[in-house]
């Protein structure tokens, strides 16, 4: 799907270069034959105006009939595409040893080794064994591991037996083995033993057998993780005040959820809020039903076809498309205001339906079509990168665009012939404070050019330079949650207690069956365990590890006569083969967790806490360097992997994509901007208006702090695209008026008297657009909305000032030619 999107995009529009660089070259002629163009589509419409409308609805009607498969998807396969290099390890990882993401219980307790505790824990983790969906396995002190040896034998047996020791020799013997254990320090039990937790890991892939019998695994998805989570809080609510006061869930997997669910509430709610709110602007714009109601249909056709498109093509709803339908609901009303302030301009003052509306297609028609094409432009720079949410976020957000460009001209001319429409007395133009303010602003940036843009380019260099020295990348989506989200409060006070609940798994592969059993290898193993378990780092640190070295050192132990003096890595490779066989028909799966069946490969799992993913790259890296030097000659591979490794990789993937996108939008816009103008000066100039609120608006963002994550990296692209829809618009409208009469002051004055008011209209509903993003939970959305509306405000006021002082600069005052 990926790639056929890609191609089609790509395809469109170079077709769309190629088409204006010829429309260029031909200059005005084309220009006027393309605008009565638009105008005869008008007429056309017009003579059978239920007919068009039928058609259409029909074709939106069957694309909308496969919203039914539409899906959500917050999970880290999510961000990746399946053959991206990060996330094949990652699966062949699972494949081999299991899912690293978990559900973790913590159960506040007085005493452990109470009988009555432990029967009741012992229920609580059966009750999870039986009940929970999609299960791989339960961890607790229940079934834990006890390793000793009686004389030549090995016993392994579950540490918590149904009956405790009665003799409190034995049972104090139980509690030192228990509490000593490395193993389950800050894993099962915390340091101070008054938080104990139960480790619930769900199947890595499910597999089903397709119509040739070939089986085929997939992904466990949102739904199957919350059906999972909701049976394990189902358990907890009928043991809770029973087991313990205090349970709670932590762990990667709840707040993945949470953020799902949290995403799925926002594209209902943002939707619903948009749909509102720009109704009341439409209505107290134009003061009609029919300014309210044909542009709302118009645009809500639009946001559906796009969705479906979504749904058709496989594309779930992830954390950047959820802001989709509110998006394009306030991009894509702009198309509508135009056309219907030129139409009941026109309309009122005496032309009929139909000369009204072929007046306002040729007026508006090509203009709409150069802003649709710039803000998909914009739009579709995402769809190459690497990131999946990014992707279709440019993806269906350049359809979206170009679907509401398609329908505005389509749909909107039939409700136009459709709707009752009643003729309104114009009011003297003069008279109302817009035009006051409009009027004010076309003879402040006559009056002083040079003024406006030395101040202008004073912002735009000094903007440039913040930006750039003051910037810092971050992506740490635990700080995007209300603070007092039970999941958040929940997974911190399991950081604090036992450290870490993120897991970054390391695979070594020793180029041979048996490879592992090697005494080098696994004292090596276990000696970088206990380096890193010591580093100290300002911005993280590795709590806890986890290998085969901890049973082959327990295994020793109880074969030696539990003498403690024997915890370590034998020298003799056969004795660690005859160990490890022991422990494999006692306890296999206990064993196959941590190696492989051929013991080839060995896992080395590092729990760390949830940091900022920008310090992700500095660990994987550092990481990968340290343990190649220490074990690399006895590894044919080692492989870094896990739910922390996928997330550096994706937010290192995320800052090139960024950079490429700004980059591809940037040019793109230019040329189309060059391409308007048909001047390559005035067209890079042109760009100045557009870039010069985004350089301002990243210029804030690093002054106040907020790092450049995820959402805050889309702002720019998604900016340049709008920004610039008020650039064309007036530059298109200048152009217009200069060509005839050669004066640039009242080609200006006669531009923004007559669009300004379109253009604040859209800047407006835009804006509140943006700021509905305000209502999510999550403060990343929140400031993503904020920083977005301020962009638009800013740029509406560079198209009202700095543009027209630029215009005002560059075009000189002649004599047209006469006809």
């Amino acid at each position: 799907m990926d790639v056929c999107v890609k191609a089609i995009i790509f395809g469109w529009f170079s077709f769309i270069y190629t088409a204006l660089n010829s429309f260029s070259m031909i200059k005005n002629s084309l220009k006027t034959r393309i605008e009565t163009g638009f105008g005869r589509l008008g007429y056309a419409i017009s003579r059978h105006p239920l007919r068009w409308l039928l058609g259409y609805v029909l074709i939106i009607a069957l694309l909308a009939s496969q919203l039914v498969h539409l899906r959500t998807d917050t999970s880290i396969e999510g961000f990746l595409a399946k053959d991206s290099p990060a996330l094949t390890k990652y699966d062949e990882f699972k494949a081999t040893f299991g899912r690293d993401e978990m559900f973790i219980i913590d159960i506040e307790v007085d005493d452990v080794f109470q009988q009555d505790f432990v029967d009741k824990l012992r229920a609580f983790h059966q009750q999870l064994e039986d009940e929970v969906p999609y299960l791989a396995s339960v961890d607790s002190l229940i079934n834990a591991r006890h390793t000793w040896g009686d004389e030549d034998s090995l016993i392994i047996e579950d540490l918590l037996p149904y009956e405790l020791p009665t003799d409190p020799v034995e049972l104090d013997t139980l509690k030192s083995y228990t509490y000593d254990n490395p193993n389950y320090q800050r894993f099962l039990f915390s340091p101070d033993g008054k938080l104990i937790s139960v480790v619930v890991k769900l199947e890595a892939f499910l597999y089903e057998t397709d119509s040739n019998g070939e089986v085929i695994s997939h992904y466990l998805e949102d739904h199957h993780q919350r059906e999972a989570m909701n049976a394990i809080y189902r358990i907890m609510d009928q043991h809770r005040g029973v087991l313990s006061d205090t349970i709670t869930v932590a762990g990667s997997l709840p707040v993945s959820l949470l953020l799902a669910e949290i995403v799925k509430d926002d594209f209902a709610v943002f939707s619903s809020i948009a749909i509102i709110l720009i109704a009341l602007v439409l209505f107290v714009i134009f003061r009609r039903a029919s300014g309210v109601l044909m542009p709302m249909v118009t645009i809500i056709l639009g946001v559906v076809a796009t969705i479906s498109m979504m749904a058709i093509l496989d594309s779930p709803i992830q954390m950047t498309t959820s802001i989709l339908p509110s998006f394009l609901l306030a991009v894509c009303v702009g198309d509508s205001i135009h056309l219907l302030s030129i139409f009941y301009r026109q309309y009122d003052i005496g032309k009929n339906k139909v000369q009204a509306l072929v007046g306002a297609m040729e007026h508006t028609g090509l203009a709409m079509f150069f802003t649709s094409i710039t803000t998909a432009a914009g739009l579709a720079s995402f769809s190459f990168s690497e990131l999946l949410p990014v992707s279709a976020l440019g993806t269906f957000g350049a359809i979206g665009s170009m679907l509401a460009f398609l329908l505005t001209i389509f749909v909107l001319p039939c409700l136009i012939c459709l709707f009752p429409i009643r003729h309104k007395t114009i009011r003297s133009s003069k008279q109302s404070r817009l035009q006051k303010v409009l009027y004010w602003c076309a003879n402040v940036s006559t009056a002083h050019p040079k003024r406006i843009v030395i101040i202008g380019l004073i912002l735009f260099a000094g903007s440039i330079y913040v930006a750039s020295t003051h910037m810092y990348f971050g992506h740490a989506p635990l700080t995007w949650l209300p603070k007092n989200e039970p999941s958040l409060q929940a997974l911190l006070k399991h950081e604090k207690h036992m450290g870490a609940s993120m897991a970054l798994e390391v695979m070594f592969d020793t180029g041979k069956e048996g490879g592992v059993n090697n005494p080098a290898f696994l004292s090596k193993l276990d000696a970088i365990m206990r380096t890193l378990e010591s580093i100290e780092d300002d911005n993280y640190n590795i709590a806890k590890t986890i290998s085969v070295t901890d049973i082959v050192k327990e295994s020793n132990r109880a074969l030696h006569g539990n003498d403690q003096a024997a915890y370590s890595i034998p020298n003799d490779a056969k004795l660690i083969s005859q160990e490890l066989f022991l422990v494999e028909l006692d306890e296999p799966d206990d064993l196959f967790t941590l190696i492989d069946r051929k013991y080839q490969t060995a896992r080395l799992t590092l729990l760390i806490p949830w940091i900022d993913a920008i310090h992700y790259t500095d660990i994987l890296t550092n990481l990968q360097s340290y343990l190649e030097e220490q074990v690399g000659d006895l590894t044919e591979s080692i492989t870094i992997t896990g739910v922390a490794a996928v997330l550096g990789s994706t937010f290192a993937e995320m800052i090139y994509s960024t950079a490429q996108s700004y980059t591809v939008a940037a040019g793109v816009i230019s040329i189309m901007m060059i391409l308007l103008v048909s001047s390559v000066k005035l067209g890079l100039l042109s760009m100045l208006p557009s870039l010069l609120p985004i350089c301002m608006v990243l210029a804030l963002l690093s002054l106040t702090g907020y790092p450049m994550d995820m959402f805050n990296m889309l702002i720019g692209s998604i900016a340049i695209g709008l920004t610039v829809d008020d650039n064309v618009h007036f530059i298109h409208g200048f152009k217009r008026v200069y060509g005839q009469t050669g004066n640039p002051a009242y080609a200006i004055e006669q531009t923004l008297t007559s669009s300004g008011r379109a253009m604040l209209v859209t800047s407006i509903v835009l804006s509140i657009g943006f700021l509905i993003y305000t209502q999510s939970e999550l403060t990343n959305m929140i400031g993503f909305g904020i920083l977005t509306a301020l962009c638009i405000c800013l740029a509406l006021m560079a198209t009202f000032l700095f543009a027209p002082a630029l215009m005002m600069l560059c075009n000189k005052t002649y004599q047209p030619a006469k006809s």
